[in-house]
């Protein structure tokens, strides 16, 4: 698909150690060649860590890893972006098979928590429930930002980035802890969104996040709890740092994608997200187009397999272990090729 703008990005988690050259190697016959620029990699815990070994989360990737990936990155002018969940996601259940990826579903019990909170519980918002899908981040803990902090400096370090996508997508249930049910959930989101942004800056860099918590269900139009907040966190659009590049997603098809308007009413440069549907993909990139007002950056495709299943489809031809894997598959080709 011929697209309009510079940046043509993907997200990729990051690998299964023993499907790491796999990985590599789909970088380097398959996306590259197709001129994508950007990729930003799902860490969450998956990495190594020297200051906080206490975080681990499955199969973590090393030091050496991340610079083999790295490596092929630069050989392509690829801009290598790690990615952290810094607020929601930090508990679900595993893929099957194992892929590292936990997913908040409320259906499958039990759910366990993701190396920070397993680590931490203390800074669990949900920490007085014994089994919650939605599990987030306490962010008055004080100590929580300090521990995030120096998980965010290795991580850029590691992956020598000036930039760090901090997730914030679907946070559901704040405001819970006996502290934070005292403050509007639009401050603690704001306040909390602000202070990482200006740790990342203070040290040269910048962040991405996803939009959806950002956005009022009822002023886009978007018919579920995903795509924008009911919650009460969307009036944060007005009081978080505009410098924040804001990822816009949106995986069904809707008659006008409004975001795309809103976000460029604030003032944010958006990257346009989609999915594996590919008639919503389409809708949504020919309204970004039409209604760019110089703001849009680029295309950041969404994937959400693990990046060996999804390198193994690619490279060899294999049918994917997810139920998604091979529509996320057919889509990359259209928008790709």
């Amino acid at each position: 698909m011929n697209l309009p703008w510079k940046t043509k990005g993907i997200v990729l988690t990051a690998p299964l150690t023993d499907e790491l050259d796999d990985v590599v190697k789909f970088i380097d016959e398959y996306l590259a060649p197709r001129n994508v620029n950007l990729i930003v990699m799902q860490v969450r815990y998956r990495y190594q860590f020297k200051r906080h070994p206490e975080v681990w989360g499955y199969d973590p990737l090393s030091k050496d890893d991340v610079k083999k990936l790295l490596a092929v990155c630069r050989k392509h002018g690829i801009k290598l972006v790690p990615k952290m969940n810094l607020h929601g996601h930090q508990s679900g259940v595993p893929n099957t098979p194992t892929d590292g990826i936990l997913h908040g579903r409320d259906d499958i019990r039990p759910h366990m928590r993701d190396g920070l909170l397993r680590a931490y519980p203390d800074f669990d918002e949900h920490r007085h429930m014994e089994d919650s899908p939605l599990r987030c981040i306490c962010t008055k803990n004080m100590a929580a930002h300090m521990v995030i902090f120096e998980l965010i400096d290795e991580l850029m370090e590691v992956f020598e980035s000036d930039t760090l996508h901090i997730g914030c997508d679907e946070v559901f249930r704040m405001a819970e802890c006996p502290v934070c049910v005292q403050i509007p959930k639009a401050k603690l989101f704001s306040d909390w969104i602000t202070a990482i942004h200006d740790h990342v800056q203070s040290r040269g860099g910048k962040i991405m996040m996803w939009g959806d918590r950002l956005l009022s269900s009822s002023e886009t139009g978007y018919n579920n709890v995903y795509d924008a907040s009911e919650e009460g966190t969307e009036e944060a659009i007005h009081t978080v740092p505009k410098d924040i590049i804001i990822c816009d997603w949106h995986y069904p098809v809707y008659e006008k994608y409004t975001s795309v308007d809103i976000f460029a009413r604030e003032g944010f440069e958006i990257m346009i997200s989609p999915w594996w549907n590919q008639e919503a993909a389409e809708a949504f990139i020919a309204y970004a187009k039409e209604h760019d007002q110089g703001h849009i950056l680029g295309l950041l495709m969404t994937t959400w397999c693990g990046s060996g299943d999804l390198a193994k489809c690619f490279l060899y031809g294999e049918k994917g272990r997810w139920e998604h894997t091979d529509k996320i598959v057919s889509a990359i080709r259209k928008l790709f090729d």
